[in-house]
């Protein structure tokens, strides 16, 4: 496992800023980015892990400053769902999940056990039965399943997941997000829908305008908190929180 820490962290592209002064993140802690459109959630997940090299001293795993960390070493530290993946190669459904156990394989010839992960995440996701398939075949819900397999297979101590229901149905949906909950892991994700986000997460980081504007736990989400975040009016009945313009 391992700890983030977050110092001090500025990006700027043309008018876009995000600005978080300190924050930390504890092992196996289930946090949900949330925000409108464009408040930094996105950049905030590729800063923390370097796909945008963030600056000196300011990203923190375990008190080693990120951008010191070889890229062999950042994947054994922590896995990424993007919010696009694009494949541009036929590579099979096992294939593209298996290459998720490049890290722990060193680079060295899959095991037999490397194997055997792939096929249980095959079947946890419920994409088994397009293994032999070219991924490029598949539909985007399809596809999206395939590369969350690929990335619970890195078994990585940190997951990072960008909008990881994009193109998932209802079914679907609820079975990940049961199965991400249930891990040991530390799970870091953009979330949209407040609902899902308060049944299956402890924490919630709201930005709004490339600023971290709440850092709360489940107990303290409220229709007042909601408000102000996105803007609109917010009630809460007993089971989920209404949204209205």
């Amino acid at each position: 496992m391992a700890k983030i820490s977050i110092n001090a962290l500025c990006y700027q592209r043309g008018d876009f800023q995000l600005e978080l002064d300190s924050l930390t993140i504890s092992e196996g802690e289930k946090v949900a980015l949330m925000g409108e459109n464009g408040c930094g959630k996105s950049t905030l997940i590729n800063l923390l892990t370097g796909l945008i090299e963030p600056q000196p001293n300011s990203v923190f795993y375990d008190g080693f400053d990120l951008r010191d960390t070889p890229h062999l070493a950042r994947a054994k530290q922590f896995a990424l769902l993007s919010q696009f993946s694009d494949i541009s190669f036929p590579f099979s459904v096992f294939e593209v999940v298996q290459l998720g156990r490049f890290a722990c394989s060193n680079g060295q010839s899959f095991s037999q056990q490397d194997r055997d992960k792939t096929q249980a995440l095959l079947s946890l996701l419920d994409i088994q039965r397009y293994q032999s398939k070219s991924y490029t075949e598949l539909s985007g819900g399809e596809q999206r399943r395939v590369m969350l397999a690929r990335v619970l297979n890195q078994d990585a101590p940190i997951v990072y997941l960008d909008e990881p229901n994009a193109s998932l149905d209802i079914r679907h949906t609820l079975q990940i997000f049961e199965h991400l909950y249930s891990l040991p892991q530390t799970i870091i994700s953009s979330v949209h829908d407040i609902n899902l986000a308060h049944r299956y997460f402890d924490r919630f980081l709201f930005l709004k305008q490339g600023k971290l504007l709440y850092d709360v736990v489940q107990q303290q989400l409220s229709p007042a908190l909601l408000s102000e975040v996105y803007d609109v009016s917010v009630t809460r009945s007993d089971t989920s929180f209404c949204f209205n313009p």
